[in-house]
């Protein structure tokens, strides 16, 4: 009952927060039979309830860290919507590794009912593009339920997550799911020496997982790719025959971008030096002056023209009455949602998670503020359930006036300073040949 009540009200948040959410081979998780999903894991509760979302029906159970398991409500409250808890040695000491047969029973009781589990690979989760080293209990724990349930059916299907920018709210998430590997292809070599057969699977299982991300090897690399998929992202999925709107197309142009600033990072160019310096100043310069990298660049700033900006002045005078309405009666609830996220959480790993969690009550108090007050003035109880839809209604429209208003002030930016436009179209310039000898 709590798992559907929040199912069905996270169905409306996830959309909200996360500008486009999409999936990739879903059908792997749909197969019949068990299932151990093995995950990178950058963003705490997220990642599993958003696939949780898009996957439904089936309904996946995941492993979350035992010390998020306070006695009480909160308990009480994860184990209904179907968390395990499992315990790291760093969490919860000899203690808590003792409490895991316990985590292990239960995955397995559930994995006997052809249930749908994740495990995340990594074993904690930090915002990063790269795949961590797998936890050795990735293996124990498979090979364990293999052995628990006596059946051949047993399968683990890898999953990527990307986000284009996991802590910012309308980022982008896309899950990247693998071909299914049979545990049973492994098992023999497991029987005959468990720790070889535990490396082999493990061995196996990690380039199928860093095949579904973006992964960078050298953290020093993390903001020169940042910059490079900013600068160059769009142009080469347009170049490669691709269509934008589809995230994995995206990640195909993202992961070769990454794999060109590998390379020349493993090479030592020293044009990769440059890059970083002369980017930073280049992006630093845009921020300053709330500009974004399409108004300079050649292939992307056809609009950036004054009979277009004049079209969209116009457009932007006649939503604006509907977008501040919109403002009234979802800002404040939105600036509340921040603000007590902030200080709650202590990693921005957490950001998402917790602040969707905070918006599920704060945005519920708030819609019931604006039925209630027409509702203690009105004949009838018409008008404060149509006041509140007006007010969804808005909110929705936000999402997408918004950034229609800023793009419109930065072309409007853009055309009334050509000497600034000359500056940023030089250094775009200079960047472009930089990029070309890596």
């Amino acid at each position: 009952m709590i798992w559907h009540i929040l199912k069905f009200w996270t169905s409306f948040l996830l959309p909200v927060f996360y500008k486009k959410i999409q999936v990739k081979n879903i059908a792997y998780m749909q197969v019949k039979g068990p299932v151990i999903i093995a995950m990178n894991h950058p963003n705490a509760f997220t990642d599993p309830v958003a696939l949780t979302m898009a996957c439904y029906p089936p309904r996946l159970k995941y492993l979350a860290r035992g010390d998020a398991f306070k006695p009480g409500i909160i308990s009480w409250l994860l184990e209904r919507i179907g968390i395990v808890p499992i315990f790291r040695i760093q969490d919860g000491g000899k203690e808590g590794l003792k409490k895991n047969e316990d985590a292990y029973r239960k995955i397995n009781q559930l994995l006997k009912k052809n249930a749908k589990v994740i495990i995340f690979a990594e074993g904690l989760c930090v915002q990063e593009r790269r795949l961590r080293p797998l936890k050795k209990g990735v293996a124990r724990m498979v090979f364990g339920a293999y052995e628990y349930l006596c059946t051949e059916n047993l399968v683990v299907v890898p999953v990527g997550i990307n986000y284009s920018r996991p802590d910012k709210f309308r980022s982008n998430l896309f899950y990247n799911i693998g071909e299914p590997i049979a545990v049973r292809d492994f098992i023999d070599e497991y029987h005959a020496n468990p720790a070889k057969g535990n490396n082999k699977l493990l061995a196996y299982l990690e380039p199928q997982l860093k095949d579904l991300i973006t992964h960078i090897n050298n953290p020093a690399d993390d903001e020169a790719v940042y910059m490079l998929e900013k600068l160059c992202k769009k142009d080469l999925v347009n170049k490669m025959g691709l269509n934008y709107s589809n995230l994995d197309h995206q990640l195909t142009a993202l992961r070769e971008l990454t794999e060109k600033v590998n390379q020349a990072s493993a090479q030592n160019n020293p044009a990769l030096d440059e890059f970083k310096i002369k980017g930073r100043e280049y992006f630093s310069t845009l921020d300053k002056n709330k500009l974004r990298d399409w108004l300079i660049a050649p292939t992307q700033n056809k609009h950036v023209t004054y009979p277009l900006l004049l079209l969209r002045y116009l457009l932007v005078v006649m939503g604006l009455p509907f977008y501040i309405l919109g403002l009234i009666g979802n800002l404040p609830p939105l600036f509340v949602t921040d603000r007590l996220t902030r200080k709650i959480i202590k990693a921005r790993e957490f950001y998402s998670s917790i602040g969707l969690g905070v918006g599920m009550v704060v945005f519920v108090l708030n819609y019931m503020l604006w039925f209630f007050i027409p509702y203690s003035f009105s004949p009838n109880i018409l008008i404060p359930l149509v006041s509140v839809f007006v007010l969804a209604l808005s909110g929705a429209f936000c999402l997408y006036y918004h950034p229609f208003l800023l793009k419109t002030l930065g072309i409007g930016r853009i055309l009334t300073n050509k000497v600034l436009a000359q500056d940023l179209a030089r250094q775009r310039g200079t960047l472009m040949q930089l990029i070309n000898k890596f």
